[in-house]
C-alpha cells in the first residue's frame, strides 16, 4: 500500500493522502477552528475513476457551478474575483489528478487566507459553500464509515487478514492452518477382524483418522483464534467482515465478538476469486454493516433515557456542554440564530441562518463525538427534526 502521493509539482509535494483515522480527526479539529470576518469557504470533491480522459468530468462542472453561484450571490466578499484568484493555487493542488485519493477537501478563510486541505482514498460529495465555520460533515462521514476494520477470508488451509481504514486496504497477516491438517498425515490402518469370507489382513480405520483430523483442526483453530484476538486488540479494530468455511468463520466470529467488534459474515468461500474481486465483496458487506450499525445507534439514542431529541433541547444541551454524542441528519438544515455566542432555534419572525456547521463545531469543541447519518439511520431521526444527542448527564 502506497504511503506517498505521486508528485506533479513542488507545490503538490505538501499534499499527502491521509490513511489513518487519528490523522483525519486531528485535521477536522484544526479545520473547525478556522474563523474569518467574511466566512470560510468549504470545498469537497469526489474524483471519479477515469477523470482526465479528455471530457470535463461531472464533478468539475458541479464545482464550477457552485463557485459561480457563490461569486454571484456575494458569499465570497466584496472582491469575489480576487478571492477566487487567491485560492486558485490551493484548489489546483487539491484537484491535481496525479495525486492519489478520490476524496479531496479544501477549507479557506476568505479574508486571512488561512487554509486546511486533505486527501482521502474514499470519495467525498462534490460541493462548495461559505459559512461561519468549515463544513466538515462530509469528512466526518468518511471517518465514521472508514473506521479501522478487518476483512477476513478463511479457508480450511489458511486465514488471510486484510485491514481496511478510510478506504485503504492492506494485508496484515496470514495464518496457515495446513500444517495441522494437510495430506502429509498417513492414512491410519490396522488389523482387520477375522472374516473367513475375505482375504484382507488390514482395514482402513477411517473414522479414527477423521476424528484425529478434526481434533487437530480444532487445536490449530484455537491457536489461530487466540492470534486473531490479540491482533484485534492491538490494532483497535471496531468492525469485521468474515467469509469462507463456516467451521472456521463461526469460531473466529465468536472471538471477535468477545473483543467487542461488530461483525458480519458472508457464507461463501472467496478463494476462487481474484483478490480485488474478493475484497470488493467484503467491502460491500462492510458498507452494509456500517449502515445497520448506524441505524441501531439512532434507534438506541432516540429511545435512551439519557438522550434528548429535537433541535431546541439539543441546542440547549450543546450550550451547556452536556452532549457526549451528537447524531445529525447530514442532508438537513437547522435554522436558528446565534445570541451572545449561544445557539438557539429561530422563531417564526426571525431571520434564520443555517446552524448546521455551528452545531457540529460546538459539539467538537466540547469533545462530543459527531455522527452524521444517512439513509435508514437518518429516517429514524425524521420524527425529531433530524437531530438527537446522547448526554453526559
Amino acid at each position: 500500500m502506497a504511503h506517498a502521493v505521486p508528485r506533479g509539482t513542488l507545490v503538490s509535494m505538501a499534499l499527502m493522502l491521509m490513511e489513518r483515522a487519528r490523522d483525519v480527526r486531528g485535521f477536522v479539529d484544526a479545520a473547525v477552528e478556522l474563523r474569518d470576518p467574511i466566512g470560510v469557504l468549504s470545498i469537497t470533491v469526489g474524483i471519479e475513476p477515469g477523470a482526465g480522459s479528455g471530457r470535463t468530468p461531472p464533478w468539475e462542472i458541479a464545482l464550477e457551478n457552485d463557485l459561480a453561484r457563490l461569486r454571484h450571490d456575494g458569499s465570497l466578499g466584496a472582491s469575489p474575483k480576487k478571492a477566487l484568484e487567491a485560492i486558485s493555487a490551493r484548489l489546483a493542488e487539491v484537484l491535481d489528478l496525479a495525486s492519489t485519493g478520490r476524496g479531496r477537501a479544501l477549507y479557506v478563510a476568505l479574508e486571512s487566507g488561512a487554509s486546511r486541505k486533505i486527501t482521502l482514498q474514499r470519495a467525498l460529495p462534490t460541493a462548495a459553500r461559505v459559512g461561519p465555520v468549515a463544513h466538515v460533515l462530509p469528512v466526518l462521514e468518511a471517518l465514521e464509515r472508514g473506521e479501522r476494520a478487518v476483512l477476513i477470508m478463511a479457508s480450511r488451509d489458511a486465514i488471510v487478514l486484510f485491514e481496511s481504514e478510510l478506504g485503504s486496504v492492506s494485508e496484515v497477516d496470514r495464518i496457515e492452518l495446513e500444517p495441522w491438517v494437510g495430506d502429509w498425515w498417513p492414512e491410519m490402518k490396522g488389523p482387520s477382524r477375522a472374516n473367513p469370507l475375505r482375504s484382507q489382513q488390514t482395514v482402513s480405520q477411517r473414522d479414527r483418522y477423521e476424528r484425529r483430523i478434526a481434533a487437530a483442526y480444532r487445536h490449530t483453530l484455537d491457536d489461530a483464534s487466540a492470534r486473531l484476538g490479540a491482533l484485534a486488540r492491538k490494532r483497535s479494530w471496531t468492525r469485521a467482515v468474515l467469509a469462507g468455511d463456516s467451521r472456521t468463520v463461526d469460531a473466529l466470529d465468536g472471538v471477535l465478538r468477545e473483543c467487542d467488534l461488530t461483525t458480519t459474515t458472508i457464507r461463501a468461500n472467496l478463494e476462487g476469486l481474484r483478490t480485488e474481486d474478493a475484497l470488493a465483496r467484503l467491502d460491500a458487506a462492510l458498507e452494509t454493516l456500517v449502515a445497520e450499525e448506524q441505524a441501531r445507534l439512532a434507534e438506541n439514542v432516540v429511545s435512551a433515557s439519557s438522550a434528548v431529541s429535537g433541535l431546541v433541547p439539543v441546542l440547549a444541551a450543546l450550550n451547556e456542554a452536556r452532549v457526549a454524542r451528537l447524531l445529525i441528519d447530514a442532508n438537513r438544515t437547522f435554522p436558528g440564530v446565534v445570541e451572545a455566542e449561544m445557539l438557539a432555534a429561530a422563531g417564526h419572525d426571525e431571520d434564520a441562518a443555517d446552524l448546521t456547521d455551528l452545531i457540529v463545531a460546538r459539539a467538537l469543541a466540547t469533545d462530543a463525538a459527531v455522527t452524521p447519518l444517512y439513509g435508514d439511520a437518518a429516517r429514524t431521526l425524521s420524527a425529531c427534526e433530524g437531530i438527537a444527542a446522547l448526554l453526559r448527564w
